[in-house]
């Protein structure tokens, strides 16, 4: 028997990303990655995490005037972070390395919007994606919004991750220099040590709403950007429309082939996860 709450939502949100594919999007549709004309392996000139690619985007946006204005995620006192506006190179390197918290980004896009601001680049994971096409959406063709994804599969609630990484660890996480996931580590750099655990032993401090969604490699970006199907130290790379071209036009960075077995089985793996969790809400036992 078919639920029709269920399917009605998956109509609606096959309709809505369809939109979103046709207006913004360029390249052929892949069932695990989305809609893409490119994929490859980087390396920028610029030291940071996974081959400071992100940052590498930014700053030549910046240089060539493509945006005035953009939305990162910077960390703040002890394990916490926040959405703020970078309006220059100092201002991007000061927000590089990923925090694996859930921040609201698209907030502070409103934010600069209602301030007149039209040419405006972001920097967010695949839920906040989605939010920030549809506010796209609702404006007018003068302006310029460039979405830089990020590869996400959960993100932390700050202050359960801290309490599960004290017990596992008897780490204190304020005091962590630099986070990363990788081949499913939670990896913690403080006081020249290395301390590490298996993300799934950290669940109990993911946020439960990441368990509804379905999209691991940010599909509606321009520019998609993350660590898996790359080896240490570079970044992957899917460029997903025009203004993901334009955006890696000429950037200085070394190119490498990517392992895309690695991001569909963890694609599939997240799609399967958020089919299982709407049919454990719609049929509860």
């Amino acid at each position: 028997m078919t639920d029709a709450p269920t399917e009605k939502y998956r109509n609606y949100k096959s309709q809505g990303e369809a939109k979103i594919e046709q207006e913004f999007l360029k390249g052929t549709k892949d069932e695990d990655f989305g809609v893409y004309s490119n994929m490859f392996s980087a390396k920028s000139g610029i030291e940071g995490q996974d081959g400071g690619v992100v940052s590498a985007l930014l700053i030549k946006g910046f240089e060539e005037g493509i945006f005035d204005s953009a939305i990162v995620v910077r960390r703040m006192e002890g394990y916490s972070a926040e959405a703020v506006v970078a309006t220059n190179a100092s201002e991007v390197l000061a927000a590089k390395g990923t925090k694996y918290l859930r921040v609201n980004v698209t907030q502070k896009l409103r934010e600069l919007i209602s301030q007149g601001k039209k040419r405006v680049a972001i920097v967010c994971t695949p839920c906040e994606v989605k939010a920030a096409r549809k506010i796209q959406q609702t404006l007018k063709k003068d302006y310029e919004i460039t979405i830089i994804g990020l590869f996400c599969f959960e993100a932390f609630n700050s202050a359960k991750l801290k309490d599960e990484v004290k017990a596992r660890l008897c780490v204190d996480l304020d005091k962590v220099e630099k986070t990363q996931v990788r081949q499913g580590k939670f990896i913690m750099h403080v006081d020249g040590k290395e301390y590490g655990c298996r993300v799934k032993d950290l669940d109990d401090a993911a946020e439960r709403v990441c368990r509804f969604c379905d999209d691991f490699t940010s599909q509606y970006a321009d520019v998609s950007v993350g660590s898996v199907g790359s080896k240490q130290g570079h970044s992957t790379v899917i460029v997903r429309s025009k203004v993901g071209e334009k955006l890696l036009k000429n950037l200085d960075m070394v190119k490498e082939t990517v392992d895309k077995e690695e991001i569909a089985r963890l694609s599939k793996f997240k799609m399967e996860r958020a089919k299982k969790s709407l049919a454990a809400l719609n049929n509860p036992k």
